[in-house]
């Protein structure tokens, strides 16, 4: 290994090179059926947002201007077309302004979820104890197609606070993969980790 390596990154087992970016968690992760779980809301994807809300909010006020001043009998109708085209202009510059993500470690027993919004961050600690089951669902959704197999993590009802800062359903996602057996090894290494 040169030195240059050695500054870029880690040698792992069996000397295979790992960049230094990675937690050491996260090497761990390598490891094992434990998925690296890292969603962000990339940059470009924002600014698009970004834009788009501008250009939502700004292009009927500038056709559809006329029809809201001086007042008339079709202002309402013109009111209602440029209201509603500003929450969704509103809607997206939110979205592009939030800084989305989120980013699974691996403490013993723990599952420790990360989320950055809006330039907060929080952390939600998952363990045996607030955790219900870890299952393997097909997904519905037609974006999921390629990958329709969805491992979550279902919080307790008794926690009822850890069900609110879960995803969609009340549940964390692990993420979505291509075969049924695959997505069974991920449950059974999350079962496995957190202890059951």
């Amino acid at each position: 290994m040169s030195p240059g390596q050695a500054r870029a990154g880690v040698m792992g087992e069996g000397e295979f090179w790992l960049p230094s970016c990675m937690a050491h968690d996260d090497i761990d992760a390598l490891d094992s059926d434990l998925p690296l779980v890292r969603r962000a809301f990339p940059w470009p994807v924002r600014v698009g947002c970004v834009a788009a809300g501008a250009f939502a909010i700004v292009m009927p006020l500038w056709e559809l201007g006329r029809g809201l001043w001086p007042p008339s009998v079709a202002t309402p109708v013109f009111a209602v077309i440029v209201g509603g085209a500003g929450y969704v202009g509103v809607q997206f510059i939110r979205a592009g302004l939030s800084g989305w993500g989120d980013t699974w470690t691996y403490a013993p027993h723990t599952i420790v979820v990360e989320r950055r919004a809006w330039g907060r961050s929080t952390s939600t600690r998952l363990s045996a104890t607030n955790v219900a089951a870890v299952e393997v669902r097909r997904s519905q959704d037609s974006d999921h197609d390629e990958a329709p197999w969805q491992v979550v993590i279902v919080p307790r009802p008794t926690f009822s606070g850890l069900a609110a800062t879960a995803g969609p359903g009340g549940v964390f996602d692990a993420g979505c993969y291509g075969s049924q057996a695959y997505a069974e090894r991920v449950r059974r290494a999350l079962h496995e980790h957190l202890g059951f």
